[in-house]
């Protein structure tokens, strides 16, 4: 006690009056005092992969104004407190929607990313506080160009949505690499990374948040690596398989059969869907790559219901999207706690050592890619010397030269620079899981 600590004291006693020490006011009594006190409140949510390609016939989204106008209407007859919603390409159509809707969810916000957008948006009741994005370091490639991820630059998008000026909801909604041949996955690597990057962000941006919700379109089946790293390394429940018993049906295909069907909460790829190609509307063979995911955090989550929605519209014989959407009803109550034997989470371990496996084999992909876009280039400028011994057909040859050129220079560009930023950041993923497995 300091010299001027014992002088009060002192004088304190000799005035004959008691000493009275001022109370010490932690932060977390005020937070234990609000669990004791606040009600069971009702949070709903819901998510959408709204397929919306701006881009003229054959690219772009059939009947997209349409059904974008009819998504609208939903979101305003509906009382969700937060909607997320994926592959709205254009910034555009989120002015027109956010328009729309801006008497019942006041609060929005566009994740930008990429040459197109993220095309990943959130619409609230609730005020926002913050956001973030995270844009993954892998999205697939520039030169393919028919496929479009890498122009999309995917991303998770953080909103913190504000409920009732106590309660923090950390909203993310994200949309994965998409898979075009799940033989011949080329972008599996890509995916993988990017599934680990997801499960880190909410892991370490989650901390402090009352409740935690993950929506979005992951391009993985439930039995998929990438969902289960997920899930395990975020330690997240999926609200589908929590509300609906997981069948099990034995088939040729094996562990998948058990995943796809409609019964199965396919969310795509269904013989219902309008949009689905005709060899897939005669067979259930939907996929549920779709999902909500959620964890308690300072306050305790207790899921009501998670059900299909946003299928056809009412009195048309068109859907909303060429997928179908996802909501769920959340109880916010302290005094629940999740004990479901059918959500214990698997071990970490296997899932990262078979996951570096994956990236590792993307690594390895990109070194010998590397060496072929070089050789490439190597020929477009023998050809290019080569033409110049003919004096035949100038004009052509010139053409012929200007279009070997343009070739070559991405053929080196992508040797030299894209495929070693890409093998960088398959890199950088692969050295993140050992240094969880070292510890």
């Amino acid at each position: 006690m300091t010299s001027s600590s014992n002088t009060t004291e002192s004088e304190s006693l000799e005035s004959g009056k008691d000493v009275v020490e001022e109370p010490v006011i932690r932060r977390e009594s005020f937070a234990a005092l609000r669990r004791n006190n606040v009600a069971p409140r009702q949070l709903r949510i819901v998510t959408l992969n709204a397929w919306c390609l701006p881009q003229p016939w054959p690219i772009g989204s059939t009947d997209r104004v349409h059904r974008l106008q009819k998504i609208g209407e939903y979101m305003r007859n509906e009382t969700y407190d937060i909607v997320g919603l994926q592959e709205l390409w254009s910034y555009n159509d989120f002015v027109r929607l956010s328009e729309q809707v801006k008497d019942a969810y006041p609060y929005f916000h566009y994740f930008h990313s990429g040459f197109t957008g993220s095309g990943v948006c959130v619409f609230s009741r609730h005020p926002i506080v913050s956001t973030l994005t995270s844009r993954y370091s892998l999205n697939g490639f520039a030169h393919h160009i028919h496929r479009g991820d890498w122009f999309g630059g995917k991303v998770v998008g953080l909103t913190e949505v504000e409920i009732d000026g106590d309660l923090r909801v950390n909203f993310y909604t994200t949309h994965l690499h998409a898979e075009y041949d799940r033989e011949n996955d080329l972008y599996l690597p890509h995916r993988t990374a990017q599934s680990f990057e997801l499960a880190q962000f909410v892991r370490h941006t989650a901390r402090g948040a009352d409740v935690v919700i993950v929506t979005g379109d992951l391009n993985m089946e439930p039995c998929d690596l990438g969902f289960r790293l997920i899930l395990s390394h975020a330690k997240l429940f999926d609200a589908w398989r929590m509300s609906h018993e997981v069948e099990t049906t034995d088939g040729d295909d094996g562990e998948l059969l058990k995943f796809r069907g409609i019964a199965k909460g396919g969310t795509c790829d269904r013989p219902d869907n309008c949009y689905s190609k005709k060899a897939l509307r005669e067979k259930d063979d939907s996929k549920r790559i779709d999902y909500m995911l959620f964890k308690s955090g300072r306050c305790n989550v207790k899921l009501e219901e998670c059900e299909i929605t946003l299928n056809q519209i009412p009195g048309e014989d068109l859907n909303y999207s060429d997928h179908v959407g996802l909501r769920a009803r959340f109880t916010i109550d302290d005094r629940f706690r999740h004990e479901k034997s059918i959500n214990t989470w698997e071990p970490n371990r296997p899932l990262l050592i078979e996951a570096i496996g994956i990236v590792a084999g993307g690594e390895r992909r990109a070194r010998t890619d590397r060496i072929f876009f070089l050789v490439l280039a190597g020929i477009c400028l023998i050809l290019i010397l080569g033409s110049l011994f003919f004096e035949v057909f100038p004009m052509g040859f010139a053409i012929l030269r200007f279009a070997l050129t343009v070739i070559g220079v991405f053929f080196v560009w992508q040797g030299l620079i894209g495929l070693t930023l890409e093998r960088k950041a398959l890199k950088a993923a692969k050295q993140a899981m050992q240094q969880i497995l070292n510890n």
